[in-house]
């Protein structure tokens, strides 16, 4: 099975996506825009994965989440891979909300859990963001500039990863939920529950 761990999106966030995309199409051309619903944040992408290494490894990602409390995201910039040179990928950056770095701690977890199952280092320096489209062969894409059109004032809270298969069909990508780790709430100093806070 190919897999990987990803962020989840909630439905206005990816209203929000389409949004931006459609805005983007009057002005770049030579890309293959992802669909919305197939957009998600991903941590950790696994590969090739046999079923029993992946029952294994539930608990291995389960307790990874666990380690780590619920944050808030919000939309960035527009930005390419690579920045110079002819663009492969058209993206919309990921900020992170409030202090403590959660979002890379969870990557920063899941990237060692990984490793030390044997999966190989991760070549590039965690860069969370969202792919809204990829560029077409044989032609040389037309972007926007670095952190043009972003997203807005978007924000959401995040309370779980999710664990994705990735089936590559002749009609594009199928991704299918496979599990959901939640990411526990922190407690304050009188033993409450706290939510992330700015959410909505």
């Amino acid at each position: 099975m190919r897999l990987f761990l990803a962020i989840e999106l909630p439905a206005e966030v990816r209203q929000r996506l389409a949004e931006v995309q459609e805005r983007l199409q009057a002005s770049c051309r030579g890309w293959r825009w992802v669909r919305p619903d197939g957009i998600h944040l991903t941590l950790r992408f696994l590969g090739e994965v046999a079923e029993e290494r992946d029952r294994r490894l539930r608990d291995t990602w389960r307790g990874a989440a666990a380690a780590g409390g619920p944050f808030v995201l919000g939309l960035g910039g527009v930005g390419r891979f690579p920045p110079r040179g002819r663009p492969r990928v058209l993206w919309l950056g990921i900020d992170e909300l409030e202090p403590g770095q959660r979002l890379e701690a969870l990557a920063r977890r899941l990237e060692a859990a990984a490793r030390a199952d044997g999966f190989s280092a991760e070549g590039r320096a965690f860069r969370p963001h969202l792919t809204l489209a990829r560029a077409r062969r044989n032609e040389r894409p037309v972007g926007p500039e670095e952190g043009a059109c972003g997203g807005g004032p978007t924000r959401f809270a995040v309370t779980e990863l999710t664990l994705f298969r990735s089936e590559l069909l002749r009609s594009g990508a199928r991704y299918t939920s496979l599990e959901r780790f939640p990411l526990l709430m922190s407690r304050d100093r009188d033993g409450t529950l706290e939510s992330p806070a700015g959410a909505g």
